[in-house]
């Protein structure tokens, strides 16, 4: 299943890699708030050694690049890649970015390891082998290096509205979020040989209401206590540990 799995989502990514600007847009007060509970989550210093996977166009990479890490970034989709690149052209951050077009569960472009963390957002449910990818990420992880991967979270009913009827989602690429259930993430990741992994669900309120009401991210603080609401928000941090 793997070659036609990465053969349809790389060209999905291919060709929707000049729209990506349109379709993640990043200022805006949602992705500001995703991007600090996940950046929060990773903790990046200056002068670390990072290497990110699902890199896409970007949207993560540069937040880690401003932090003063160092950023190998991999991704399946060239021409994503191609787009950060032409992204950054000029910009002095650009000489602190390295990137490979390669395969997450393979990594067969990427020699050596010893990096700091591993960070990826939104990419295990576009893999055909999770458990790979996180033995990969183990291996390339200094000891008592961490991972940090953002995904979205299947018991939340609102990713199924949005994967239906939003017009930039298609199931067919979409389809493995079906699979990243948070118990079963946390499995991968102590089975893959991670000393611990914990799973910190967030987020409630959809975009639309982040761009209205200045509140709001407040708002999510208070929400994200409920103990009984907790398991359904909207995003998942995997948060783990190499011994």
């Amino acid at each position: 299943m793997a070659p036609d799995w990465n053969e349809s989502q790389q060209a999905y990514f291919d060709a929707t890699a000049d729209e990506y600007g349109d379709n993640f847009e990043q200022a805006n007060p949602y992705f500001d708030f995703v991007s600090r509970r996940y950046m929060g989550a990773g903790a990046p210093r200056a002068g670390e050694r990072v290497l990110e996977l699902g890199t896409s166009g970007g949207r993560f990479t540069v937040p880690l690049l401003q932090a003063g890490c160092s950023v190998t970034g991999v991704d399946l989709s060239a021409r994503s890649l191609a787009f950060l690149e032409a992204r950054l052209a000029g910009n002095p951050l650009l000489g602190k970015l390295r990137l490979l077009s390669d395969d997450a569960a393979v990594l067969g472009k990427l020699e050596g390891g010893g990096f700091d963390a591993v960070v990826g957002a939104h990419i295990l449910h576009h893999v055909a082998d999770v458990p790979a990818v996180l033995r990969q990420a183990l291996s390339r992880l200094r000891p008592g290096g961490r991972a940090v991967f953002l995904e979205p979270n299947p018991l939340n009913p609102l990713w199924y509205v949005h994967m239906t009827f939003h017009p930039g989602k298609s199931w067919r690429v979409e389809k493995g979020l079906l699979g990243v259930w948070p118990w079963r993430i946390r499995r991968f990741f102590l089975e893959a040989g991670f000393k611990s992994c914990r799973v910190e669900p967030f987020g409630f309120f959809p975009p639309q209401v982040f761009e209205r009401v200045a509140a709001t991210e407040g708002w999510e603080g208070s929400v994200e206590r409920l103990p009984g609401l907790r398991p359904w928000l909207t995003l998942n941090l995997f948060v783990a540990e190499k011994g």
